[in-house]
């Protein structure tokens, strides 16, 4: 081959692969061209005003926030019971969904994070399509208010909603690529300047939307968490049979061992619980939850207290189940303690986060606090050393601060409390 045509080809196969590798390393596409070719042609601002009949409700969360969503639904409900209304969340979470009367249907949504902004884009519509199908929505809403490192505004805007609505994103703490995420939104909701309870920002939305909002409802919004199979599959297994006396719930798991309460304080608890009345204990928790459960069955076997060690046991809907059975419930900021507000069952958290610390933190329990009715909060007075806004430690620190005491005598002030 001459030398000029050699050099052309060369030349060509450097532009091939330049194109090539320009499509893979490409920039994602805007957020307003993405609405552009993906979202609702009719796309507008929401009117309180309007009956929706097709209504989507989208979350990344995890079990705890996700489950604040069931009083989200009861306001949609009470307000559009003639409404079609499907559930957007993570396979975890999704299980416990499987009885709740208030959503019609619960979809599966895993985020995509692997590959270019682009492909990530993508492949996010494509999964809108698959799930959704070309039909669309009336509304959309993303109730999360924190900041979030998932596509699902993407996956919003390309339900085809006519009206998507969420809080307004945090760009410090969302990825680049992400763009100004409000165009994907019809309506942003302020983040406001105080923080609140989760279950606090849903009704912001709703107000938002022109829902009712009711604190407290009963039945409790919880029992839509499982059904007469779950109910009958947790007492088989708890096997306390008519045992006398307050059945406790102690939920000892949570995401990080900073936030989990030592078990022999839990132990001393319901020691001096049991020297005041007959109890019972069902202990609940995940798989990784099963040694510190069987340390704690000894501890209190010891002291002659009869308890069901159901750590990674029950499935989420078999422990909601199980804890409708209680009388109280105790335990650590997870998503138990927030499956035990919504089912209005007295509630004690003990919390890892120092009173004097932030309450924008994550472990904030001016965000992720107990919600039910009833319900009492224990968090050491100050950080231990080395901490200051939050506890930062790996294991369990600033929370030792919280002593047997103190938990007990919150617990006989809610069971001195009337029934509302």
């Amino acid at each position: 081959m001459p030398p000029s045509k050699l050099d052309s080809v060369r030349s060509l196969l450097r532009r091939v692969v330049w194109q090539i590798n320009a499509i893979r390393h490409r920039d994602p596409l805007s957020p307003a061209v993405f609405v552009r070719l993906f979202g609702a042609r009719r796309r507008r601002s929401w009117d309180p005003t309007v009956r929706p009949r097709r209504i989507v409700v989208l979350r990344s969360d995890e079990i705890g926030d996700t489950t604040t969503s069931l009083a989200l639904f009861a306001a949609i409900r009470e307000h559009w019971p003639q409404a079609t209304v499907h559930f957007v969340l993570k396979p975890g979470p999704a299980t416990m969904f499987h009885a709740t009367s208030t959503v019609d249907r619960v979809i599966e949504w895993v985020p995509v994070t692997e590959g270019s902004a682009l492909k990530r884009q993508i492949l996010t519509a494509r999964q809108a399509v698959r799930r959704f199908g070309l039909r669309g929505y009336d509304l959309a809403i993303l109730p999360r208010w924190d900041f979030d490192d998932t596509p699902i505004r993407y996956l919003a805007l390309a339900s085809r909603a006519r009206s998507v609505v969420g809080f307004a994103p945090v760009p410090d703490r969302e990825p680049v690529w992400f763009g100004p995420q409000d165009q994907l939104l019809t309506d942003v909701i302020s983040r406001g300047t105080t923080p609140r309870l989760t279950v606090g920002q849903l009704q912001r939305v709703a107000e938002y939307l022109g829902l009712p909002w009711r604190e407290h409802r009963l039945p409790a919004i919880g029992q839509g968490l499982f059904d007469s199979a779950d109910l009958r599959a947790a007492t088989e297994k708890a096997a306390l049979g008519d045992a006398p006396g307050l059945v406790i719930g102690l939920g000892i798991g949570a995401r990080d061992a900073k936030r989990q309460w030592p078990v022999g304080d839990l132990a001393e608890v319901m020691r001096r619980l049991a020297a005041e009345r007959p109890i019972a204990v069902q202990i609940l928790g995940g798989g990784v939850d099963t040694d510190r459960a069987q340390q704690l069955v000894a501890l209190l076997r010891d002291h002659g207290i009869p308890a069901a060690d159901l750590a990674g046991s029950l499935s989420l809907s078999e422990s909601a189940a199980a804890i409708s059975r209680c009388d109280l419930f105790i335990g650590n900021d997870s998503g138990l303690q927030h499956i035990s507000s919504s089912l209005e069952v007295p509630t004690v958290v003990v919390t890892c986060h120092p009173a004097t610390g932030s309450p924008w933190s994550d472990n904030a329990p001016e965000r992720f606090g107990p919600w039910s009715a009833r319900s009492a909060l224990l968090q050491p007075a100050r950080p231990a050393e080395g901490c200051s806004d939050e506890c930062i430690s790996r294991e369990a620190h600033c929370i030792r601060a919280v002593r047997p005491d103190e938990v007990t005598e919150a617990v006989e002030g809610l069971l001195r409390e009337p029934l509302a």
